[in-house]
């Protein structure tokens, strides 16, 4: 008899355990769905730890992540800067998943798609034409058609190889906002000031000859002919220290001034002022003023 006891009490601990643990997965499982249903397009509803990354994906953040902070990376990029990142399944049917349940930008490439073709009429209609080279392109400096943007407070023009720093003056306004936003929202958040990097502008016809025997998928009616366009890196940010600072300083691969120069590209795009590609390659906003 007072061998069975023992054997008894386990048996029961060992039900009682199952049971509590089947009860508690049917409660999680219950909450799960009564958190996350909402109306198709009510972002307001979406569970605060996650956030669309695009391309199928949905990660989940630790709970003190800011979601914008890492927005549009790989597990990989993000466990960089220390973040604990998980992914989670995806569900083309389940409306958390949708990309216009979320306001802002979910998903680099698919938020900044404005093709060649659109930015292209763009510049045809608010640009000059295309000029031979850079004597030719004075002229229309000198007549005040177009600005010399080589030195801002604003931002850094980069070493321009085949480009030169012109834009017409409706163009270099939208720059000047873009980058007084950016540098405005560093601030707000706490973040040292940086510039952004202009690393491409105005091309002359034979600045595009030259580019095309090096890349054969150059264009040669680019937007950049116009001086309507521009190319804003988000991998490379200059810090303001009041001092020169060597390229090698440079600021390189923060995504927290990625995704804040993307808010503010996106909030112009949005207000009609611009058409934004995203170029994966070249590391940079391809930008055509509207």
């Amino acid at each position: 008899m007072s061998e069975a006891k023992p054997k008894r009490s386990k048996w029961k601990f060992m039900v009682t355990f199952g049971v509590t643990m089947v009860l508690l997965a049917i409660i999680r499982h219950t909450l799960a769905i009564d958190t996350t249903r909402h109306k198709e397009g009510d972002s307001d509803n979406l569970l605060a730890d996650e956030v669309y990354v695009g391309d199928g994906e949905t990660t989940t953040f630790d709970d003190e992540l800011n979601p914008l902070d890492t927005i549009g990376l790989t597990p990989e990029e993000a466990s960089r800067l220390g973040n604990d990142v998980m992914e989670t399944s995806y569900s083309p049917d389940d409306p958390r998943h949708r990309p216009h349940a979320i306001k802002g930008v979910w998903s680099f490439d698919k938020c900044f798609h404005d093709l060649n073709d659109v930015q292209l009429a763009s510049a045809q209609a608010n640009g000059i034409q295309p000029v031979k080279d850079k004597e030719e392109a004075l002229k229309y400096v000198k007549q005040h058609k177009l600005v010399d943007i080589s030195h801002s407070p604003y931002y850094m023009v980069d070493e321009l190889t085949h480009s030169m720093p012109y834009l017409v003056p409706k163009a270099q306004h939208l720059v000047n906002t873009i980058c007084l936003n950016f540098i405005d929202s560093l601030q707000m958040k706490g973040i040292m000031p940086h510039l952004p990097i202009i690393t491409s502008v105005m091309r002359t016809t034979d600045d595009v000859k030259k580019l095309q025997k090096g890349n054969g998928n150059a264009t040669t009616n680019s937007c950049h002919c116009y001086g309507t366009t521009v190319d804003i890196s988000y991998n490379r940010f200059m810090p303001i220290s009041g001092t020169h600072v060597p390229t090698a300083q440079l600021t390189r691969w923060n995504y927290n001034m990625k995704q804040i120069l993307s808010e503010v590209l996106f909030d112009l795009r949005e207000q009609q002022k611009c058409y934004v590609k995203y170029e994966v390659k070249q590391g940079c906003y391809h930008l055509t003023v509207r």
